[in-house]
């Protein structure tokens, strides 16, 4: 979904791990939200978005890092997250214009990038997330040219990323340049921090292959979901002996009048996440999103959030009431910890 401009060591509870470890030999799924920390959210500070994702009783908290002058309040962000139990995943998303640049030039922009929060945040973050659907930029188009020489059909839409032929050779190395790029970046800083790469979801099975034939090194295979079960997928993707994180699931189509529709649909795919977790080694859920963007206007990502975001009286935004899906997601984390405990 959007991004704009385009974990930590715990105490308590989980005292010398880190959360998706202790998670994982709990049994439980990290169960993360998405949201927008250091480029969004007017009005709303870090400790009251803390709250909200502790409130959930959700681990972990998904946000989009677009600049290096960024770095303070991500660094703000982690210790408030890290006294509340919620451990950060940080996207890395260098601001780069793919069409305007080489292939060597995007990559030393993106290492430079990614080695500069790798030095900064060395040990103190497990997991980086590294570009987010980057492969939509390499999907073939109509009368482009395969790599075997062939043309796809003028008639035909843009590719659905299916299978490896489906993108576009001369966008697909610039895609792999800014990913490798990414990936050298953090293990050349921060050598045990794991990297996670992946896609939209939907049909884009095909680049996992071509990162694969290629080279590319990471440690978390990425997955989007929104209201297609995904288990298709995840038979192809799981043989890559990678774990699989879904890093956005939600349900579009939130507005006022389908609030209930929203909290039915995430309690139901939040079971089905947890049914095919062990069969394929999914490790951590993230829901997008906590808060409506509602300074958008109208638009999916103004009404998908599980908290409201008014303005006061004075016209400045806030954070407003919880919707039903707040509730229900709190109550399905509860559910499946407590069973998580008992095995």
């Amino acid at each position: 979904m959007r991004v704009i401009g385009r974990a930590s060591a715990l105490g308590g509870a989980v005292a010398g791990c880190l959360i998706s470890l202790c998670l994982a030999a709990q049994g439980a799924i990290l169960w993360g939200v998405n949201g927008h920390p250091l480029v969004s959210y007017p009005g709303v500070s870090l400790g009251q978005q803390i709250s909200l994702v502790k409130g959930l009783g959700a681990t972990g908290y998904r946000v989009d890092v677009t600049g290096t002058d960024q770095m303070d309040k991500l660094a703000a962000l982690i210790h408030t997250a890290k006294a509340e139990g919620v451990q950060i995943l940080p996207v890395l998303i260098p601001s780069i214009d793919l069409s305007k640049k080489t292939e060597a030039e995007i990559y030393a922009q993106s290492k430079d990038f990614a080695e500069a929060f790798g030095r900064r945040f060395k040990s103190v973050l497990p997991v980086w997330e590294l570009g987010n659907e980057l492969e939509i930029y390499a999907l073939i188009h109509s009368c482009e040219m395969r790599d075997d020489g062939t043309h796809y059909p003028c008639q035909w839409g843009i590719a659905g990323g299916v299978g490896p032929g489906d993108y576009y050779g001369p966008r697909y190395v610039k895609v792999l340049a800014e990913l490798r790029g990414l990936s050298d970046g953090i293990h050349a800083t921060d050598p045990a921090a794991r990297r996670a790469i992946g896609t939209a979801g939907w049909g884009h099975v095909g680049i996992f292959q071509r990162f694969a034939a290629d080279g590319l090194n990471w440690d978390i295979s990425v997955w989007h979901m929104y209201g297609e079960d995904p288990e298709w997928a995840f038979k192809i993707i799981a043989p890559l002996g990678k774990p699989i994180w879904i890093t956005e699931f939600g349900h579009v189509g939130a507005g006022p009048k389908g609030e209930r529709e929203q909290a039915a649909a995430l309690v139901k795919w939040m079971h089905r996440i947890e049914q095919l977790a062990p069969k394929y080694n999914i490790e951590a859920a993230f829901i997008y999103e906590l808060l409506d963007e509602s300074y958008w206007g109208k638009g999916d990502e103004a009404e998908m959030g599980l908290v409201r975001l008014v303005k006061d009286a004075k016209g400045n935004w806030t954070v407003g009431p919880p919707k039903p899906a707040y509730d229900a997601v709190r109550t399905t984390i509860a559910a499946e910890k407590a069973e998580a405990r008992s095995r």
